[in-house]
C-alpha cells in the first residue's frame, strides 16, 4: 500500500471511530468519494492531498498536506465549522495505524469556511503530515 492510501485510511479511520464525529457527521460516517452519490448533509469528502519525498539515504519518508472538507447547508455556516473542529479535534494526537508506514506528525495548518454558493458552506482543514516506512 502507498504511503497516500495508507494515510488517507488511518485518518478516515481515526475520524470515524470519534463520538464528537460521529455526533455531527454520522455514524456510520457521511463521506463522499469520488464518483459517488452525495450523502445526506452535512458529509466530509478529501478535497486534494499532495505529497513530496523527504528522506534521505537510510529513510524512506514523505511530506503530506492533506485537505478535507465538510459541506453543509445551514445558512450560517456554523454546521460546518462546528462539525470540522470535531475533526480536527479527533486528529488531534490521533495514533495512526498505518501498514507498513508510521505517522511522524500530524498537525492542523489551515482551517475556514466559505460560502460556496447560495444555501452551500464548505469548511476547509488542511492537515500536514510527515510518513516514513516502518
Amino acid at each position: 500500500m502507498s504511503a497516500e492510501s495508507a494515510l488517507e485510511a488511518a485518518i478516515l479511520a481515526a475520524i470515524a471511530a470519534d463520538a464528537a464525529v460521529q455526533a455531527k457527521l454520522g455514524e456510520p460516517l457521511r463521506f463522499e468519494e469520488a464518483g459517488a452519490p452525495r450523502p445526506a448533509f452535512p458529509y466530509l469528502e478529501f478535497v486534494r492531498h499532495e505529497s513530496r519525498p523527504v528522506g534521505g539515504v537510510d529513510v524512506e519518508a514523505s511530506e503530506h498536506r492533506v485537505d478535507f472538507a465538510v459541506v453543509s447547508r445551514v445558512l450560517d455556516g456554523r454546521e460546518a465549522m462546528e462539525a470540522m473542529q470535531a475533526v480536527r479535534t479527533a486528529l488531534d494526537g490521533a495514533e495512526l495505524v498505518m501498514d507498513g508506514w508510521w505517522c511522524v506528525l500530524l498537525l492542523p495548518v489551515y482551517l475556514d469556511a466559505t460560502r460556496t454558493r447560495p444555501g452551500l458552506w464548505r469548511a476547509l482543514l488542511r492537515m500536514k503530515a510527515i510518513v516514513e516506512a516502518e
